[in-house]
């Protein structure tokens, strides 16, 4: 049997980790084969026309497209038991993804003061106090009021995975001394690195700096 035929999907993204990071995550806990095609900035141009908005990540599956990162998520998790287990566990764990995916666009400003140092600084400062510190607060005690290992339920979900993935996200890209101290963020990131499906695919992804 070919790759083609074995592989469900085809994630088409950059060669860096950023937007189209979350979904190989999903597929890489949940054990499902898929395409990783990554583009480098010299063929990009070429595959831009081709790509729906002419943007990633996208998601081809059955030959169709899928845009957006975050609705590329939500259809992964709810195929693979990623979606809690009722409706309300459903609304509540989207709820998170979309509050970690909004502060992910909370970055840009810091990326667009280029060599500017005391404008990246001030844009960093601005990151961490407006939108990282209260994210992962609000997220820490959210995890030490379920009294379970994970955000929402007693089960992994796209909250859990879309957590890991931004932590792991600003500790590599600020350091871990700039990342507030919280235990039960910090637990379980080290709990889902730790599962072997997400310990192979970290060990093994391409090296990125981003």
């Amino acid at each position: 049997m070919s790759t083609r035929r074995r592989n469900e999907y085809k994630l088409h993204y950059f060669n860096m980790k950023g937007r189209g990071e979350l979904a190989r995550l999903i597929m890489a806990y949940a054990k499902v084969p898929y395409e990783d095609i990554r583009y480098g900035m010299t063929d990009w141009p070429q595959q831009k026309a081709k790509m729906p908005n002419g943007q990633v990540p996208v998601l081809e599956w059955k030959g169709q497209f899928l845009t957006e990162s975050l609705a590329i998520a939500r259809f992964l998790a709810r195929r693979h038991n990623l979606a809690g287990t009722d409706d309300w566990q459903w609304a509540k764990i989207d709820a998170v993804n979309d509050h970690i995916g909004n502060t992910f666009n909370d970055v840009r400003p810091v990326f667009y003061a280029g060599d500017d140092e005391e404008k990246k600084k001030e844009a960093i400062d601005n990151f961490f106090k407006n939108s990282v510190d209260p994210l992962l607060k609000s997220l820490d005690k959210h995890l030490e009021d379920n009294g379970a290992d994970y955000i929402i339920g007693n089960q992994c979900t796209l909250a859990d995975l879309a957590l890991f993935n931004f932590y792991d996200f600003i500790t590599g890209a600020f350091g871990a001394d700039r990342v507030p101290k919280c235990q039960h963020v910090a637990a379980l990131h080290a709990r889902i690195g730790q599962v072997p499906a997400i310990a192979a695919w970290m060990e093994k992804r391409p090296v990125t700096s981003m």
